[in-house]
């Protein structure tokens, strides 16, 4: 049996990327027939509805139509036979009845989050990291060789999860410093001494006298800005640079650290 993938414009609310994705499908001849396209559509029906169907669909069912609607979808494709409304119809057929998959796994996700432990690394990543691996393992599940969907599901969230693992062990070795919440601590110095502080710190960021990298800069102008309401999570800085939250917050501290040696030889200071 041959696998085919096709790249059909298509977008999930729980999909990890923006981008449109390619709807793979197995290229196997029960899914080609009419009586499958319209099971395909009822079940999508169901899915979203929760009627139209007199019995809760299986497993096997339910990738049946997921891969019926994948290969419909296909057909309708760029230079094929099928107007662009039909192929929108199957791709979001195939979103509904892939969402409703999804949503059915999540104590999967749960499950393995709870067997593979980590202490250090940050727990909505690691959460994020098993939905992708929980929405991959949805979109290339072959119901036909005969094993469970949750078998197939725990070692793809599994390897996602050991795979972020691997990363974040990198990144550790490449950037050691660890995060000091004293840095991020408020001032117990008088106001007129907090006063001086800020202003030779401005003096020290406009000249970038601790060498700040533009990144540094960056993360350190918005995690610490002069009006304290447009201070950014380390979360949303993380969003925007396309960075972990982790990295952010270990090149926070490095920036941190090499201000605060220069406050420290700073003469006015002493």
């Amino acid at each position: 049996m041959q696998a085919s993938t096709h790249a059909i414009p298509g977008r999930s609310s729980l999909s990890v990327s923006a981008r449109p994705q390619a709807l793979w499908y197995v290229s196997d001849r029960r899914i080609r027939t009419q009586a499958a396209a319209q099971h395909a559509a009822r079940i999508a029906a169901w899915a979203t509805t929760g009627g139209s169907l007199d019995t809760e669909p299986d497993e096997h069912t339910l990738f049946t139509a997921l891969h019926t609607c994948a290969y419909r979808a296909a057909r309708c494709g760029p230079g094929k036979p099928g107007s662009a409304i039909e192929r929108e119809e199957w791709s979001r057929r195939w979103r509904d009845i892939r969402e409703y998959v999804v949503k059915n796994n999540l104590g999967l996700v749960h499950t393995m989050l709870g067997r593979i432990r980590s202490c250090d690394e940050d727990e909505d990543d690691r959460l994020s990291e098993a939905m992708y691996g929980l929405a991959r393992a949805v979109e290339r599940f072959d119901p036909w060789k005969g094993y469970r969907f949750s078998t197939y599901a725990c070692n793809a969230i599994s390897r996602s999860l050991l795979r972020r693992g691997k990363r974040h062990r990198q990144y550790r070795a490449l950037f050691p410093v660890q995060h000091d919440v004293r840095l991020e601590g408020p001032s117990e110095l008088p106001d007129f001494q907090a006063a001086l502080y800020a202003e030779r710190l401005s003096r020290a960021m406009s000249a970038n006298l601790a060498e700040l990298t533009e990144l540094e800069a960056t993360i350190i102008a918005e995690r610490f800005p002069r009006n304290r309401e447009d201070r950014l999570t380390l979360q949303r800085i993380a969003d925007g640079l396309g960075l972990c939250k982790e990295r952010v917050r270990q090149i926070q501290d490095l920036a941190l650290r090499k201000l605060r040696v220069i406050l420290e030889d700073d003469p006015i200071l002493q």
